[in-house]
């Protein structure tokens, strides 16, 4: 059974959203101390907030393109955290947990685990940009079948 939010729902959902994105900046901006990634890692996983609310106000409204094109831009701002740990400078620590055992795990292994995560999300970036161009393809093969 899927349950469809209302229009209005949509719409106070995004904003909270939107706002919470907006929020989460300004207390980067504020307080880039307490990082322990770069402001630009960050920001863009902040903005995914941001960018998912603009995302559920577009729908709101039935803009059916941007909501696509929004789409691509929250998995890519996803995919900015897990990039810079599997590939960024520097040594990084990851905790896990895996049932009763936890701890801190070495570089190499939040490497390889947020490589992979990475490798799934950019999976899924090809996944979901195919939509959004779909009308430029059929274009652009319509011209060449009637030129080739």
């Amino acid at each position: 059974m899927t349950t469809e939010l209302s229009r209005r729902q949509r719409l106070t959902i995004g904003v909270l959203l939107v706002a919470l994105g907006a929020g989460v900046s300004l207390a980067i901006h504020f307080h880039p101390q307490q990082l322990m990634a770069p402001a630009w890692v960050a920001y863009a996983a902040a903005g995914s907030f941001a960018l998912a609310g603009a995302a559920l106000i577009a729908g709101a409204y039935e803009a059916k393109k941007l909501v696509s094109w929004l789409g691509v831009l929250i998995v890519m701002a996803l995919l900015v955290p897990f990039l810079w740990v599997a590939l960024g400078p520097g040594a990084h620590e990851c905790g896990f947990s895996l049932g009763f055992i936890s701890g801190v795990a070495p570089d190499l292994l939040c490497r390889v685990g947020f490589g992979l995560g990475a490798l799934l999300g950019l999976f899924v970036l090809v996944l979901i940009i195919r939509q959004p161009l779909e009308p430029w393809r059929r274009r652009r093969r319509s011209t060449i079948s009637r030129f080739g």
